[in-house]
């Protein structure tokens, strides 16, 4: 199909805005063989996203990449302000931060990042998941090390895997599936960490193919753990000296990525075309592993092609049941879909809900196996609660966790330590409150803004939020708290998501204090998905327009059952809300402190309770009379 004739059945008119796109295809076609090829298995629309997602990144790349005084497509300028070039990573980041005010406007004049935005608009991409792509960038011009297999599938989880998860819901949402390809399918066991294995194997894949373009760049793009199975020295690979041991790790890593590619399930339900789409892009990637451990010693050197015959043999017969597919069954294009709300019991949106005698079986398996549970710990100090009637205390406390990176720098201190800190100072608020009989706490621990952060500290957060609930709920004996999961799966490590889940299952019978994790959490984004959602509903007519309310539209939050938050509290000195519950904090007392988060604990919690008792609260009527309270209380030294 003519380019021309691409573009007008994608609905993209605009002269300036074909040309960013025409920009994307042409990069997509130069570095993404594979990409290019099962591009044209899609339709038009289809087929332009994926250009525009692919070839942008790739054109940001090569920007980067450019010599001195050179222009690469989407630049501005090759120097700065002072006429110097800034480098490749000073590039880089011009690129970057014109494309995050360009995105707040909506639009660009650069027609690439152009392209980008509109396709992330019509398909309703949330834009910080290209954040962990331009974070890759950054540690290609920095240089990465990995030391164990450990840590090179978590750089993967958290940098590849929102790439290729966002570039295969495009994909899903035309085959009328749930947009988010960890939820595709419910006879799919273990379906996210599927779909990471398969990452890995493509991440692999290309970091055999690319070797040559790595070294060129002083780096070695594999863990040393895998280096010192076979004797392989990093000086030698540097050198590109071609040894035995060489040819060796060669081939074990492809046996890896070989496996990790078979172990990759399709879902049962996709589209035909769709299908045949996946299997093509698994099939060439197979293809291209071949070639690389055919003539590992070429890797030093240069990109192996793909051969040419197997190629046409694998997509000649693709492309025709692509078209056939299409043709048979035709499916209607749903642009901006936003991500499906994820709730569990009780509290189910409608659609969502499952039998009620289905549901109470499971809640009667639930409590025979109910586990005992414990009374908090005490303070060290020996503090006790203060009493407060019962009328003065709030229901729900809200905390902005903030100031764990500037308490660690300030100490000489990596960030990651702050973040650790911060998790004991959670684990003492939680006793604390218990110990005073708070029905409600939530807590900001990672906010979908947070991906913007450095790798290394995401690590970290990665880490510490799975470990903090471990402790809070692993063991023959747990505290009585239920812990829910506000927040969205996407771009998630599998072993976070299924935490998460693990302890909502495995707490959802406790009747103490209910802890809300906000991972992955934004305000905005909670009310946008809930709003589509209601939308949708409407469309089926299962909700009546009429009828919405207030009431009706918290039903498809992502924790329906939330109440109203009384008393929002931010550590650290920052006074602001930061994305943070808008919709259940809109009447509540708001509590900045200067401390920042790891200094605090269980005594600030009861101070900032004590604090709201005293106030007065409105609600646009008659002030209700504040509590009378003692004068003293558990203020810490």
């Amino acid at each position: 199909m003519p380019t021309a004739r691409v573009y007008q059945r994608s609905g993209i008119h605009d002269a300036a805005l074909r040309r960013g796109y025409d920009a994307c295809r042409r990069a997509t076609r130069a570095t993404g063989e594979i990409e290019y090829a099962v591009s044209l298995l899609l339709p038009p629309p289809l087929r332009t996203a994926t250009w525009a997602l692919y070839g942008a990144v790739r054109a940001v790349d090569d920007l980067a990449d450019a010599a001195d005084g050179t222009e690469p497509p989407g630049s501005r300028s090759g120097t700065g302000g002072d006429g110097r070039d800034p480098g490749r990573a000073g590039r880089l980041e011009a690129w970057i931060s014109a494309f995050d005010a360009d995105l707040r406007d909506g639009r660009s004049s650069d027609p690439v990042r152009q392209a980008l935005i509109h396709t992330m608009l019509t398909w309703n991409l949330p834009p910080g998941f290209l954040h962990t792509v331009f974070e890759e960038l950054r540690q290609d011009v920095h240089g990465r090390q990995f030391a164990t297999w450990q840590e090179w599938r978590r750089y993967s989880s958290l940098v590849n895997t929102p790439f290729w998860l966002r570039a295969g819901s495009l994909v899903l949402r035309v085959a009328g599936l749930p947009a988010e390809p960890e939820a595709i399918a419910a006879g799919v066991p273990d379906a996210a960490v599927a779909w990471q294995t398969a990452v890995d194997g493509l991440y692999l894949t290309d970091a055999l193919v690319d070797l040559s373009e790595d070294l060129g760049r002083g780096h070695v793009p594999l863990p040393q753990e895998a280096l010192d199975e076979v004797g392989v020295c990093r000086a030698d690979l540097l050198a590109r000296r071609a040894t035995p041991e060489f040819e060796e790790l060669v081939r074990r890593l492809a046996d890896r990525a070989r496996a990790w590619l078979d172990r990759t399930p399709l879902p049962p339900v996709l589209h035909p075309a769709v299908g045949v789409a996946l299997g093509a892009y698994t099939d060439l990637y197979r293809l291209r592993l071949k070639a690389a451990a055919d003539a590992p010693a070429a890797l030093l050197h240069r990109r192996p092609a793909l051969p040419r015959g197997a190629r046409l043999r694998l997509l000649l017969p693709a492309r025709a049941k692509a078209a056939l597919a299409w043709g048979l069954f035709p499916f209607p294009i749903r642009t901006c879909s936003p991500d499906p709300i994820r709730s569990c019991p009780p509290g189910l949106a409608p659609a969502d809900a499952p039998e009620a005698s289905g549901w109470a079986e499971e809640m009667r398996s639930v409590a025979a196996q109910r586990r005992p549970t414990v009374p908090p710990a005490p303070h060290a100090s020996g503090a006790r609660p203060p009493r407060l009637p019962a009328e003065a205390m709030p229901c729900h406390v809200a905390i902005v966790m903030d100031g764990n990176g500037r308490w660690a720098v300030a100490r000489g201190l990596p960030r990651s330590d702050g973040h650790r800190a911060g998790a004991e100072a959670l684990i003492d608020v939680v006793h604390g409150a218990l110990e005073i009989g708070l029905e409600h706490l939530t807590v900001y621990a990672f906010s979908t803004e947070n991906w913007k952060r450095p790798a290394d500290e995401l690590h970290a957060l990665m880490y510490e939020i799975p470990e903090c609930l471990r402790r809070l709920t692993d063991g023959d004996t747990t505290l009585d708290v239920r812990v829910r999961w506000a927040g969205v799966r996407s771009r998630l490590p599998a072993d976070v998501v299924e935490t998460l889940v693990e302890a909502e299952r495995a707490t959802r019978h406790h009747t103490g204090l209910t802890l809300t994790m906000c991972v992955n959490y934004g305000g905005r984004s909670e009310i946008t998905a809930a709003a589509a959602k209601l939308a949708q509903e409407a469309v089926a007519r299962r909700v009546d327009p009429g009828s919405v309310s207030e009431h009706a539209f918290a039903r498809y939050l992502h924790v329906p059952e939330l109440p109203d938050v009384d008393l929002l509290l931010r550590t650290g000195g920052d006074q602001r809300t930061s994305n943070f519950l808008p919709w259940q904090a809109t009447y509540a007392e708001l509590l900045f402190l200067d401390t920042p988060w790891p200094e605090v604990d269980r005594r600030d919690l009861w101070d900032a309770i004590e604090q709201y008792a005293r106030r007065s609260r409105r609600y646009g009527s008659l002030p209700r009379i504040p509590a009378q309270l003692s004068a003293t209380g558990p203020s810490k030294p």
